[in-house]
């Protein structure tokens, strides 16, 4: 089970996670995105795009808050240029859910300096804390120009947060090294950059 519930307001969301797997591609002409146990994905090079991912009950970012099952958690994030946000939730049992973008929010594209709230006052649902217990991993992936997440994960019929694929840790970061160094275009790698923030759940 995941442990971010949507809960609408009127009605209740549960992300699904599939079990297909995706492999690692790598292009000659880009190094390749270093894959970190603790970051996930990390760009190999140096940006002057930064960005930053908290929990509400630690606006510093570098400390591990707890939460118990049932807790409402809201999800922060900024970024200081101009930029498209990406933002998941990576769960103890390796499972991953898509925060932004969704089909409920405003658009991903984040203006800088403005903080992101997740959900955002007036939005129509909640994230409710469930299981499975252990540390979980918010990651954002801010980028100067968008992404294409079709190789990361889908929407279903109706449904109003995406799917994602990989069910690991090591598959989502193969899966996230290829959206952002694909074959065809890749991305410049001053273009995009991480930070990942932690908490618990008992």
């Amino acid at each position: 089970m995941s442990t971010l519930k949507m809960i609408y307001k009127k009605l209740a969301l549960l992300t699904a996670v599939s079990a297909a797997a995706l492999s690692s591609v790598s292009n000659p002409a880009f190094a390749t995105p270093r894959l970190s146990a603790q970051s996930i994905i990390v760009n190999p090079v140096q940006t002057t795009l930064t960005a930053r991912v908290w929990v509400d009950r630690d606006t510093s970012g570098t400390r591990v808050p707890n939460y118990n099952v049932g807790d409402r958690i809201t999800l922060y994030t900024t970024v200081n240029e101009n930029a498209y946000v990406y933002l998941f939730n990576v769960n103890p049992d390796g499972t991953t859910d898509q925060i932004l973008p969704n089909r409920i929010s405003a658009s991903n594209y984040v203006r800088a300096g403005t903080t992101r709230a997740f959900p955002a006052t007036g939005d129509q649902f909640t994230f409710d804390v469930t299981g499975p217990n252990g540390q979980n991993r918010v990651l954002v992936i801010a980028s100067r120009r968008a992404l294409n997440l079709s190789e990361l994960s889908s929407y279903q019929k109706g449904q109003s947060f995406a799917t994602v694929t990989p069910k690991t840790p090591e598959r989502l970061a193969q899966a996230l090294s290829i959206v952002v160094n694909p074959i065809a275009q890749p991305v410049p790698q001053q273009d995009w950059v991480s930070d990942t923030a932690y908490y618990n759940v008992y």
